[in-house]
This record gives structure tokens, C-alpha cells and sequence, in this order.
């Protein structure tokens, strides 16, 4: 399989990484300069990996599968010159474009799908979601984390802003370890000890094979301290909060979508 990338950043890089840990069987990747640093890096380490100037000439290289790795924004200056050959499959990571814009911006004939990879993909550590079948999307990204093939845009959606939380994440470990610094406890101490917290809990959620309202309940005896924690936060509007947050970014995604 030959695989190509229009546009070469942190998403792009890590898909890449993933697929030469992986040893998955790709003969051929073909990068776009721009971001010229991490396209230069993985040709370098990469034997596999061709960097060419042109966007035209990642498409024109052979590639059986070609990414579009842009940011929105730049969607419709970068994609509208680009010839895409009868039956190349395209496969987009641009957010808040739904594949009808992609299909009017690239004219492709071949199958078009969005994907929504995280960075952990290089490390083999992420599940990828697609916006509907494709063997190649399903066999590749199963090996760099796990798939989960949507049935609907509004299934994408639901399952696409979680990716959305990972500022968040370390936003909330970033408060809990401010508390403790307050405390008296040293900055490097209490972020080892509240990593590797969230990191144990996060490996009992993946492999205990419970919902989260059983382990929330496991995890937390009745009139207990964890139990008191959860309780503070919800009667304090931590629960709606997030609620809220997540249905804003729904909100601008379908802006988005329906002004694309």
C-alpha cells in the first residue's frame, strides 16, 4: 500500500509513527513540506517516508490512500487545485468539514471518509473513529489503538467531542496538583503522584469491563470521601458545566458544517 499526506503536522506525524511502530504493511508515504521540521524528521528516521514540495505531487506519487491533514481553514486554498486520480481514496482528519465539502473541494471520485485519530495513535494507544467502513481506514488504525466505524453524522459527532476534552484532562490535574502545592507539597511530587493516579484509574476503566456508574460506585463507599467529592461537584454545577462545555463545541462543529 502507498500512502499519502496532504499537509504534515502533529496528527499526520503521529499517524505515521504509529504505522512504522505498528509494522504495518505500507511500502510507500509520501508528505507534504509543509510543516517542513516534522516532515524533514520523518524522512530522516523513516526510509519509507518521501517529503515533496508539491501537494499535486503527494497525490500523483502512486498513493493508494491520500490524507488530508490541513487545518480548516486553509481547506479551500490548499484542496481546490489537487487532481485526485479515478477511485483514490481519500481520508480527511480536517474537523468540522463533513465529507460532502470534502468531496466538493477535491472533486474525488474514490471513496471518502473523516477520521479522527489522536495523538497517542503513534504509541499504539488510541481509538480512531471513522465516519463509515473502509477496509484499509479499519485494518490500519485497528492496529494503532482500535476503530469504531459510526453509523451517522450525528453518532461522528457525539463521538468526536470527547477528543475535544484532552485540555481538560490535564487541566483538572493541573488544578488538583495547584491544591496540593498549596498544601505544602512539592510541584514534581504531587504531579508524579497525581498522574500516575489518573493513569491507573484510566487502565481500570479501559480493562474492568464495568460502565462507569458501577465503577464510580465501587470506587466510592456510601458517606465515604470519594463519595463526598463527586457529591460537592455536582451540587455544584461540575457536572452541567462539562455539559455545557460540550454541547458549545457541538454547536460550532454544526456551525461549522453548515456554513463548509
Amino acid at each position: 500500500m502507498k500512502i499519502g499526506f496532504v499537509g504534515t503536522g502533529d496528527i499526520a506525524e503521529a499517524i505515521i509513527k504509529g504505522l512504522m511502530r505498528a509494522d504495518f504493511p505500507v511500502d510507500k508515504i509520501a508528505v507534504s513540506a509543509r510543516s517542513r521540521a516534522i516532515s524533514s524528521e520523518l524522512a530522516e528516521t523513516y526510509e519509507k517516508v518521501t517529503v515533496y514540495e508539491d501537494n499535486q505531487d503527494v497525490v500523483d506519487a502512486g498513493s493508494d490512500l491520500v490524507f488530508l491533514a490541513v487545518l480548516p481553514h486553509q481547506a479551500e486554498e490548499v484542496l481546490r487545485p489537487l487532481r485526485f486520480h479515478d477511485g483514490q481514496e481519500v481520508a480527511s482528519v480536517i474537523g468540522t468539514l463533513p465529507v460532502e465539502t470534502i468531496a466538493d473541494l477535491t472533486g474525488a471520485t474514490g471513496s471518502i471518509t473523516r477520521a479522527v485519530p489522536l495523538p497517542p495513535v503513534a504509541d499504539l494507544r488510541a481509538v480512531t473513529v471513522l465516519s463509515g467502513p473502509s477496509e484499509r481506514l479499519e485494518a490500519m488504525f485497528e492496529k494503532l489503538g482500535g476503530v469504531i466505524v459510526t453509523q451517522s453524522f450525528d453518532e461522528l459527532n457525539a463521538l468526536t467531542i470527547p477528543t475535544t476534552l484532552m485540555g481538560t484532562f490535564f487541566g483538572l490535574q493541573e488544578i488538583v496538583v495547584d491544591w496540593m502545592g498549596q498544601k505544602g507539597v512539592g510541584e514534581a511530587d504531587a504531579r508524579k503522584f497525581v498522574s500516575n493516579l489518573f493513569l491507573s484509574l484510566a487502565r481500570t476503566g479501559v480493562e474492568s469491563g464495568q460502565t462507569f456508574p458501577e465503577l464510580r460506585k465501587a470506587h466510592s463507599t456510601p458517606g465515604g470521601l470519594n463519595a463526598q467529592i463527586f457529591d460537592v461537584f455536582v451540587e455544584n454545577g461540575g457536572d452541567k458545566a462539562l455539559t455545557k462545555a460540550m454541547d458549545s463545541v457541538m454547536g460550532r462543529i454544526l456551525a461549522a458544517s453548515d456554513k463548509a
